[in-house]
């Protein structure tokens, strides 16, 4: 039987990983093991989920990290000992159900074989339709309903909302993936962002899925109770959103006149958003330019 970890990088958010960490407790399947890579000051939080998980069977490892989710990911993958890692964001909350119904998916038959299993959402956020169909039209990243995801000619992703059964899809979401151990003897979460890294997930999936099979599916539900300690700005979130949609293309993508189309007529897109809407336009066109010029600097290396 595949051994079991989940993996959990933190950083100052103490109460949202003990909440978490009392839904996993609820699981109709407990994981055999729960790494937590502690990037925040020193604190109490060992003891707290040691104390949590006392008598569960579970076992806890606890690691100290740099700052930085893939950085963390990389850290709690090296300590792990499971055969299959669920990867989580620490303001998760899971349905009892959750690591139950995910784990047969692995055993599904496709070729290549399932190497990652992405979860569902109780709560998607649904875009107003009038910004539904500007992503749309731009190639720009949304959620659609039905059974066919896609890696638009973009690059971006349009993700399910909720499919009907066990589908396939192009990519998975880093903060509610289940992923085979094996998919990492040759590959790593790249920390192309230092800090707050933003389309890591997206990034691995290109690589990982050279070789394996993503699939959702509809039955393993996870709710994610948005923390207020946010990690960057607005302006900084949309820096680095132009730079790491940048950067996917630029490495993992052929450069094909179709897709390099969609490239350009992403960022028109992007740009006319930032730059036409939100309450603070000045931010928004700050965050713009600087990641643009993220962009630049990483051309003249």
């Amino acid at each position: 039987m595949n051994r079991i970890s989940v993996i959990v990088p933190t950083l100052n958010r103490s109460e949202e990983i003990s909440l978490f960490v009392d839904t996993l407790l609820k699981q109709t399947m407990l994981p055999d093991e729960l790494v937590v890579v502690d990037a925040g000051p020193s604190s109490d939080l060992q003891q707290k989920i040691l104390s949590k998980l006392e008598g569960s069977g579970i076992s806890f490892v606890y690691a100290r990290g740099k700052a930085g989710t893939s950085l963390q990911r990389n850290v709690a993958i090296s300590n792990a000992s499971g055969d299959i890692l669920f990867f989580f964001d620490d303001d998760i909350l899971l349905e009892p159900t959750y690591i139950e119904e995910t784990m047969p998916c692995f055993s599904l038959d496709y070729d290549p074989p399932v190497g990652g299993v992405l979860g569902t959402f109780t709560s998607p956020y649904r875009l107003p339709w009038t910004k539904k169909l500007y992503f749309r039209f731009f190639r720009i990243a949304h959620t659609v309903d039905g059974n066919e995801a896609k890696m638009m000619s973009s690059s971006d992703i349009r993700w399910l909302i909720k499919p009907s059964k066990v589908v396939p899809v192009p990519v998975c979401s880093g903060g509610r993936v289940a992923f085979r151990k094996e998919c990492f003897e040759n590959e790593l979460w790249d920390d192309f962002l230092p800090g707050y890294t933003m389309g890591e997930d997206v990034e691995i999936s290109c690589r990982i899925g050279k070789h394996w099979t993503f699939v959702q599916t509809p039955k393993a539900l996870l709710f994610h109770d948005k923390s207020e300690n946010t990690r960057n700005s607005r302006s900084d979130r949309i820096a680095r959103r132009v730079f790491s949609r940048f950067y996917i293309f630029q490495k993992n993508i052929p450069k094909t006149p179709r897709h390099l189309l969609g490239f350009a007529w992403w960022n028109i897109g992007i740009s006319i958003l930032y730059s036409t809407t939100g309450t603070n336009k000045k931010d928004d066109i700050r965050g713009l330019k600087r990641g643009y010029k993220l962009c630049w600097n990483y051309i003249r290396k």
